[in-house]
């Protein structure tokens, strides 16, 4: 009776061990390491996505405009001269020649020193003269001394500048000077520009 017991005892126990034996490691399915990193790394890749700004709207961003005035705005362009003393030849005073931008923002902008009372040119005298076709203005001004004339003429071509544009012409010489810009002036946008008479 008492082996019968043991005997008993010593089968429940291997069952009970068998009962708590762990799974092999085979039965379990397993994840990689590249499998168990692949939903953090498309989450990492998402959020990328959705924070990086689109190339595109590097290309399409619109460039940067020039200032526009909100009301169209009317510039008057005019000639002033004042005579200005020449101590070299005090015979022969030169002239101060000025060009006047009447607007909302007036400007009063030297020319500079020119011999005698310069002649302002029409159109028919800027043709005769070989003057910038378009021009808004000009003038001649002539050395009798020398036999050299300055020639100056005021541009407006891309209106968003005036450009001011002059020449040396000497009477030996068997052709005209080129015109070469000698500054620009800017003009805010929805500018109109008309020529006034010229001030003397």
């Amino acid at each position: 009776m008492k082996r019968t017991t043991l005997f008993l005892g010593a089968i429940l126990s291997l069952l009970a061990a068998g009962c708590n034996q762990t799974a092999p490691v085979t039965s379990a399915p397993t994840a990689t390491p590249e499998t168990a990193a692949t939903p953090a790394a498309q989450a990492d890749a998402a959020t990328a996505t959705a924070t990086a700004p689109p190339a595109a709207a590097a290309t399409t961003a619109a460039p940067a405009t020039a200032p526009q005035l909100k009301d169209a705005e009317t510039l008057k362009l005019a000639f002033a001269f004042k005579p200005a003393p020449n101590p070299d030849d005090p015979a022969h005073p030169r002239t101060s020649a000025h060009l006047l931008l009447q607007g909302r923002k007036s400007q009063d902008i030297d020319l500079g020193k020119f011999a005698g009372k310069p002649d302002v040119v029409d159109a028919a005298k800027a043709k005769a003269a070989n003057f910038p076709a378009g021009m808004l203005m000009g003038f001649r001004s002539y050395q009798a001394a020398t036999g050299t004339s300055q020639d100056l003429a005021v541009l407006n071509e891309d209106g968003r500048h005036l450009r001011i544009v002059q020449r040396k012409v000497e009477e030996t010489a068997p052709e005209a000077g080129t015109f070469e810009t000698s500054r620009e002036i800017p003009l805010p946008g929805n500018t109109m520009v008309v020529v006034a008479p010229a001030k003397r």
